[in-house]
């Protein structure tokens, strides 16, 4: 008998075991490490007070990741102290965050104290405008509103130009040597009328249509197409548009404007009638019932909750009064077989599952939901976990007080570089002030900069060069390559291997010169239509173009030229601008034509659109990220816009909206925007004769460099030596377009011997039937004592000449006689004879008595080469690669 009353208290007891054997292994699976292991914590982690281990750098951070939230105790944050390099929020609670947090008008601190004590007035230089940014005083009354409120441009008295300047119809200053260029730099285009000889000169292709304002080129398919592509929209003028047919993936609204055809019946007016969501029956879609207040009959039809199980059919088919399941609890019986949580309703019953969990397809169980899988959910890193998530930041970034699953930079005050004709401007983001880096410059286009040296590059495409300049002397330009040699629309700097990379519109290529842009290169040439902007990635060594000609796409190839690939080819019309995320590994760019902003993996994988809007994206030029940010200039509303990079929400201006010129290129300035890495070329030049390029990195056994040739010279066997191309010239089609690469100055004759100057560090190429390696000569005593008879010979002959008109024609006669006795004694000789060289046996076997080297050494120095049918003697160069001993 007390067996048997004990065997309740016994299952009770067996029952309780397992449960609490069911918790542990719980805790185990969500917080990684059970009590029993508490001993296995790192030194990088935090014990829980209930055992588990966490990463350390979770300790403190506002999110209890502890199941008995010991890590976030009051106890052991409160004594946790701020760094040298931090700031103390004034709450009191151990709150920390970067100094540079600090006064960038965004409140980190819970209780706000970061941005409490800040100076918000403008300097004494700078003019304060009536929304409190701050501009220089030289751009109060100069017609441009500067401050975005137009208080610089009010109550302007009338301000004389200075002598060396024109004056606009409007009151405006522009040089004079700007005047009657047939380019319209006056708000007004008074600067172009009166003109008696205008100059009919064109940007554009033949293929393309420029509009007004001189600068744009549009296809020629797209005009009189519903689009307005010119930023006046003169591409859609009435009087030569009289049919305006849309295209096929296009819908054409009552006013005959076309707008993208997926836009129609999708519940917003996108026509500025309303035709685009007229007779929409079709397209309708079913209505979902609110489960809260409707019972859900079928077929889109709901009724209120109120009518279900009250004995009268209301649904067509009497669902809300099924037999024997009115007023039945399923939930009541083993939970309806729900593993979380069970919901009863009037008719059935429906299974739902704790937050961070998911149901699955049998309607009953729970599921893990991995949210590191829905883009954005963080700004860098994401880890799931068991029935949540957490998000953490690269080095160098920080997570958000505000929120967690957002990253800052921890240090640096980001500003933009913006481009806008005239000027280049920066604006700080952390403040509101704009200040001017470069003036008076003619049509600055494209622009990068390396931000550890403090050097910006920008092209202009009426001067058709590229310039350098201190970032903060901007004025103190330096020509990079040289005027009317470059029509450049992309740039983009490596700040690693320090060479600019650029695209050329008019020749149809992309090139790459050095920073003092003597020495550069044409990497591709082939299967270009109109290629724009351009991106790098020297790390990886990527290099990413796009291009809007008739075949639209978006490309990308080693920095070495190798690899080509296209990446983006479809639903693609006019890629105007490109930029890299290096943290996330991805593109985005905008389209000018379809108005969006998309974005993609490197190799074009996981392509999303982020934002599509014909208010905002009227026509995008150019487009920069950094943190959770995209910004993009648009050349018909004339101001740079700023929105999230994931959703596209909170679109704002960043400029005053409608400036005087066009905004062209927008970088973000700011350290991380070009991280740190390895220059693979830096020891001797990679034992590269000229150019030392990234290549791409493949795999891990890819190679890291890659050699390469200046225009005009190509690569021996060895891939690393350069040599003269004698077949440049004469097999290339010069395609009627100007280079940009250092070429050869003519030759300068002399008495005793030829010498031609080569770009620098080039080393003397082999004549052309002697390409051999065998012919190599160190630089060193022994090569030189050819060089030595021939002085020898050259000062005899001086002497000679000299003489002649004092001494007697007797005397000369046996000068000579002397001489040709002396000269069959020097066997060390060598003669050349253009075009062959000719060798003698005596030649041979002096070249091999006299070689210090294996002839058959891949590491060959430079040697001797016919240039124009002269011979070129290199001068002894200590800093030519030509002569480095490896």
């Amino acid at each position: 008998m007390g067996l048997i009353r004990s065997f309740p208290v016994c299952q009770l007891l067996l029952i309780s075991g397992l449960l609490q054997h069911v918790q542990q292994q719980h805790a185990l699976k969500t917080y990684g490490t059970s009590r029993d292991t508490e001993s296995t914590c790192g030194s990088d982690q935090f014990r829980c007070n209930n055992g588990n281990c966490i990463p350390n750098k979770w300790r403190c951070d506002r999110e209890s990741d502890c199941a008995d939230g010991s890590d976030e105790s009051p106890g052991l944050c409160k004594s946790k102290a701020c760094s040298s390099d931090e700031f103390a929020c004034k709450s009191g609670d151990g709150e920390c965050i970067p100094l540079n947090w600090m006064c960038d008008q965004s409140k980190d601190c819970r209780d706000g104290s970061d941005e409490a004590s800040c100076n918000t007035t403008c300097r004494s230089d700078e003019f304060t405008c009536g929304n409190e940014r701050c501009i220089q005083k030289r751009w109060v009354c100069d017609h441009d509103d500067d401050c975005g409120d137009g208080s610089d441009e009010r109550n302007c008295p009338k301000i004389e130009c200075p002598r060396d300047s024109f004056t606009c119809a409007n009151g405006a200053c522009i040089m004079k040597k700007w005047v009657c260029d047939s380019d319209p730099d006056c708000p007004d285009g008074s600067d172009e009328q009166g003109c008696q000889t205008p100059n009919n000169m064109t940007a554009c292709t033949r293929q393309e249509f420029q509009c007004k304002d001189r600068i744009t080129c549009v296809h020629q398919s797209w005009l009189c197409d519903g689009d307005r592509d010119c930023p006046d929209g003169d591409d859609e003028d009435s009087t030569n548009c009289r049919s305006v047919t849309c295209r096929p993936d296009q819908f054409q609204c009552g006013d005959r404007s076309c707008i993208a055809g997926h836009l129609t019946c999708n519940g917003e007016s996108d026509c500025a009638d309303g035709s685009d969501e007229r007779d929409c029956r079709l397209s309708a879609q079913s209505k979902s019932c609110n489960s809260t207040s409707q019972f859900d009959c079928g077929g889109g039809q709901c009724i209120p909750l109120s009518k279900v199980c009250d004995k009268h059919k209301d649904c067509p088919d009497g669902e809300d009064e099924p037999a024997g399941k009115c007023e039945v609890n399923e939930c009541a019986s083993k939970n309806g077989n729900c593993m979380h949580r069970c919901v009863d309703h009037l008719v059935g019953y429906v299974c739902e599952c704790h937050e961070g969990y998911k149901l699955s397809s049998d309607g009953h169980t729970c599921v893990d939901i991995n949210e590191c899988e829905e883009p954005g959910v963080c700004s860098q890193l994401c880890v799931n976990e068991i029935g949540g998530f957490k998000c953490e930041c690269e080095a160098g970034y920080m997570r958000d007080p505000r929120n967690h699953t957002r990253c800052k930079a921890t240090e640096g005050h980001a500003s933009l570089l913006l481009a806008r004709r005239h000027d280049i401007r920066k604006i700080a983001l952390d403040h509101m002030e704009m200040t001017s880096i470069v003036n008076s410059t003619k049509s600055a286009t494209a622009l990068d900069f390396v931000f550890r040296t403090g050097m910006i590059f920008w092209s202009d495409v009426t001067t058709q060069s590229i310039y350098k300049a201190p970032i903060d002397e901007g004025n103190d330009k330096t020509v990079v390559l040289k005027q009317s040699s470059v029509t450049s629309d992309g740039l983009a700097v490596d700040w690693i291997y320090n060479h600019v990379y650029y695209t050329d519109t008019h020749k149809c290529t992309i090139e790459l010169t050095n920073f003092d842009g003597n020495m550069g290169k044409v990497l591709i040439e082939d299967a270009l239509d109109i290629p724009r902007s351009i991106a790098l990635d020297p790390i990886d060594g990527w290099m990413y173009w796009s291009d809007w000609g008739a075949s639209p796409r978006i490309e990308r190839a080693g920095m070495d030229g190798s690899h080509r690939t296209t990446i983006i080819n479809y639903d693609i019309k006019w890629p105007n601008g490109i930029t890299l995320d290096l943290v996330l590994k991805r593109i985005y760019w905008v389209d000018g034509k379809l108005n969006v902003i998309s974005s993609a993996n490197y190799d074009g994988s996981q392509r999303r659109q982020i934002l599509y809007s014909t208010e905002y994206l009227r026509h995008p030029f150019s487009i920069s990220t950094f943190e959770d940010y995209i910004y993009w200039s648009d050349w018909e509303k004339q101001t740079v816009f700023k929105a999230n990079k994931f959703t596209g929400e909170g679109v704002e201006p960043i400029t005053a909206v409608h400036m005087l010129q066009h905004p062209m290129v927008v970088h973000v300035y700011h350290p991380y925007r070009q991280p740190d890495g390895v220059n693979h070329c830096q020891s001797v030049n990679g034992h590269c004769s000229h150019l030392c390029l990234p290549a791409p990195r493949i795999n891990e056994r890819s190679p890291r460099i890659s050699c390469a040739c200046p225009t005009g010279l190509k690569l021996m066997a060895d891939g690393l030596m350069c040599v003269e191309d004698h077949n440049t010239e004469s097999t290339r089609p010069v395609k009627n377009k100007l280079k940009t690469t250092t070429t050869i100055t003519p030759t300068k004759t002399t008495t005793a011997s030829t010498y031609v100057k080569l770009p620098e560090d080039a080393p003397s190429a082999v004549p052309a039937d002697k390409g051999s390696a065998a012919n190599a000569t160190h630089k060193d005593d022994s090569s030189s004592e050819p060089a030595k008879t021939q002085e020898q010979k050259s000062g005899l002959i001086t002497v000679v000449v000299i003489v002649v008109p004092i001494v007697a024609i007797l005397v000369l006669a046996g000068a000579c006689y002397v001489f040709i006795k002396r000269y069959p004694k020097r066997g060390n000789s060598m003669n050349f004879v253009n075009p062959t060289y000719n060798k003698t046996t005596e030649d041979t076997f002096s070249l091999e008595k006299n070689a210090p080297i294996n002839a058959n050494s891949k590491y060959a120095p430079a040697l001797d080469e016919e240039v124009s049918g002269s011979m070129v003697t290199s001068a002894a160069n200590p800093n030519d690669f030509s002569y480095v001993r490896f």
